[in-house]
């Protein structure tokens, strides 16, 4: 251990003197900022309240009597977090104090000593994993700055600072290995991530990430790790991120959500090639929502949405990223394509509805008067079909079908490569026109929701 010490630290004093100056520097400004993060980061120790009822057997007179008991016990959980005011205000993740009936803060002061407080939920917002706290205390706390310039590089030096594992404060360091980074762990989504070589560990959540100048560039949020430890990825959520919903959960406000109102899905080079596009990437509409600011705009279902305020949109997370985190009020350019002409239209965002509001989506057409009328059975690739109101509706398919796997009983058929199923004598022409091995995109409906849906599948001799 001596001979590797002395031997790294030759090399820096046997180094030019302008690079030991420089090494010393940046040794210097990581101390700093150590030494500034110190006592605004802070431990949070989190109680859950659980319940759990059971059915157990009581002898009464020699009979055995079943009696329901609830049996209430609690959890505890850690995690990090760091003050952002010198009223005691904590800024941490959503999933460390969600559900917690107490909350114990943790913080060193400027002679190293740990001082303990309780705190209570502020106000917060799941779907960006935040959460603020207020210590109660009337004390003043130093704090750290948010850094909201968007400057930030791949590249750039980054430090962490927690609470790994219940552990004392950790500092570690690493850089920025990449920007807007999207994953899905354990049911939580996140985008626009930070995503940084600096150790993370469980009980790092809710902690700072620090640029060189002390200032907060992300909220530690998330590891990759097939162990469960640190693997060399972690992701934080962005200080500009932070920035649209702070106000808002600081003051126990519920966050208000910008909202278009249309449902796309991503759309393939054989979609573009059998709709008869000149793009291959961008979403094309579902449907629209009656009354949506998309409705309102005139975009309806078939338009392939190419762009929003300039950053292109391939997938259905795209297009809702870039909404959601916006306020109602707020304006988005649109790019898309109708009917073959590339449109921008500048809409104004409303506030996006509750899961429970009874949006009505609409495919943009109005079906026909009068109820279904029964047509003669059709078969083609294994499926049987039969015309309804607005076209095809799928009452069987073959296991050994080629279809099988994508389309689904029930599934009405509106459409086969853009050819349209308007009467019961359209279906020889428009399935027969069709070739699954050459690639087929079905125009449907499921559920009562459109899409838009292609396959091929290579054709397979009969080995009889």
């Amino acid at each position: 251990m001596k001979k590797t010490l002395f031997i790294s630290l030759s090399l820096v004093f046997c180094a030019p003197a302008g690079a030991q100056n420089e090494a010393f520097n940046i040794q210097r400004v990581f101390n700093a900022v150590a030494d500034k993060a110190k006592p605004a980061v802070v431990s949070l120790k989190v109680v859950r309240e659980e319940e759990e009822t059971l059915v157990e057997p009581e002898f009464y007179f020699g009979y055995v009597v079943p009696r329901e008991r609830t049996y209430r016990y609690d959890i505890q959980g850690l995690g990090s977090g760091f003050i952002i005011d010198p009223e005691g205000s904590v800024l941490t993740n959503y999933h460390v104090v969600e559900g917690a009936s107490r909350i114990r803060v943790s913080l060193l002061d400027s002679g190293g000593k740990e001082r303990t407080y309780m705190a209570s939920v502020a106000g917060g917002d799941p779907a960006l994993d935040l959460a603020v706290l207020k210590i109660k205390s009337r004390d003043k706390f130093p704090y750290l700055e948010l850094d909201y310039s968007g400057k930030v590089k791949v590249g750039d030096f980054a430090i962490a600072v927690g609470y790994p594992f219940g552990f004392g404060q950790t500092v570690t360091s690493g850089i920025i290995s990449a920007l807007n980074a999207g994953i899905k762990l354990e049911g939580r989504k996140y985008s626009k991530l930070i995503q940084t070589d600096a150790a993370i560990n469980q009980g790092n959540s809710g902690g700072p990430l620090l640029s060189l100048d002390g200032k907060v560039i992300g909220v530690n949020a998330a590891i990759f790790s097939p162990s469960g430890a640190f693997a060399g990825i972690g992701f934080a959520i962005p200080s500009t991120e932070v920035r649209r919903v702070l106000a808002d959960i600081t003051a126990g406000r519920r966050v208000r959500r910008g909202w278009l109102g249309v449902s796309i899905a991503a759309l393939d080079p054989l979609m573009a090639s059998r709709l008869g596009l000149k793009v291959t990437a961008g979403g094309i509409v579902n449907a629209v929502a009656e009354g949506s600011p998309a409705y309102e705009a005139g975009i309806v279902r078939g338009d392939v949405i190419t762009a929003c305020d300039g950053e292109a949109v391939e997938t259905e997370e795209d297009l809702f990223y870039k909404t959601y985190t916006r306020r109602p009020g707020d304006q988005v350019e649109l790019t898309y394509i109708s009917k073959g002409t590339e449109k921008k239209e500048k809409i104004t965002l409303a506030e996006r509805p509750a899961r429970d509001a009874g949006v009505v989506y609409t495919s943009g057409r109005e079906p026909k008067a009068g109820g279904a009328r029964k047509a003669e059975g059709y078969s083609w690739e294994g499926l049987s079909l039969r015309f309804a109101e607005r076209g095809a509706v799928v009452d069987r398919i073959d296991p050994a079908s080629k279809l099988f796997g994508y389309l689904r009983r029930g599934d009405l058929i509106r459409a086969v490569n853009k050819a349209a199923v308007s009467s019961a004598a359209d279906l020889p022409d428009v399935f027969g026109a069709a070739k699954v091995s050459e690639g087929v995109v079905f125009d449907l409906e499921r559920g009562g929701e459109g899409m838009f849906l292609s396959v091929q599948a290579k054709y397979v001799p009969d080995a009889r």
